[in-house]
């Protein structure tokens, strides 16, 4: 049996590869086969699998399934409910008592001040949103599964400093880093694997929580770039709470957001 990870891109492929050293055969879905040798490099059995064009799972790769792992961007924005159907079909290709992983985001609550766990009720309104459409595919076409809302992902060569650095007027200077380091992802997952006939959604974010202009600016000061500039606008104090999988799991993260990681730049 194997696990198989949809989505093989810069988090599904550190997870497949965290399989991989542990012994698991791991199938990795890939957009077009120029992604086949970063795969096959680190173990991963490659296959391609473009959602945009057909759900067709291999036969042979789903009869194998034990443990299915979603780790896609969300299709299709504009219409959730495509989206949707997309899931649907992609699950009904695999066996009733799989386990299902998927990753969807701590951007499914509201932008607006406030701490927020998994308890929050979502308006009518939220819960059409592609995020609550795509979890609830998950809920109700698996009886065992596992959804993450991760924060804002950082890790080897991702950091928003990149995109950040030199920028005038960005916002919310006082507002709170809600972000969770790749290596703590891929342990919460490795945890999950481990976690049988459950039905349950965890936020993942590093409980520490800087505010951006402080993490910014400390961001560029290490990797000696010019710092941004931030509007005076008043701050929106918006939390999100990982305690759920710190108390139901004893998990503690490991990966402290203040330990830059390497970045390239061109």
């Amino acid at each position: 049996m194997s696990t198989t990870i949809i989505g093989c891109g810069w988090l599904g492929r550190a997870f497949g590869e965290a399989l991989v050293q542990q012994g698991e055969k791991v199938y990795g879905s890939v957009r077009s086969e120029e992604g086949f040798e970063q795969l096959s490099q680190v173990g991963i059995h490659p296959f391609q699998l473009d959602l945009n064009e057909a759900v067709s799972i291999p036969k042979e790769i789903a009869e194998q399934t034990k443990n299915l792992v979603i780790t896609l961007p969300p299709l299709h924005r504009d219409e959730p409910m495509r989206y949707h159907s997309k899931l649907v079909a992609l699950l009904e290709q695999f066996a009733d008592n799989i386990s299902v992983i998927f990753t969807s985001s701590t951007g499914i609550y509201p932008d607006e001040e406030g701490e927020y766990d998994e308890s929050y009720s979502f308006s009518t309104d939220q819960d059409s949103s592609i995020l609550n459409v795509a979890e609830n595919a998950i809920r109700e076409n698996s009886s065992a599964h596992i959804i993450f809302r991760l924060g804002g992902l950082i890790g080897p060569n991702r950091h928003p400093i990149r995109y950040l650095q030199g920028r005038n007027e960005v916002k919310n200077p006082l507002g709170l880093i809600n972000f969770v380091h790749q290596g703590d992802c891929v342990r919460a997952m490795l945890l999950a694997l481990e976690t049988k006939e459950i039905a349950e959604t965890f936020n993942l974010v590093f409980p520490d929580r800087p505010t951006r202009k402080d993490y910014y600016f400390s961001a560029a000061k290490h990797y000696q770039l010019e710092p941004p500039t931030f509007s005076n606008e008043s701050p929106s104090k918006r939390i999100i709470s990982s305690e759920k999988i710190r108390q139901q799991f004893d998990f503690e993260f490991k990966y402290p957001i203040h330990n830059f990681p390497e970045l390239q730049f061109n």
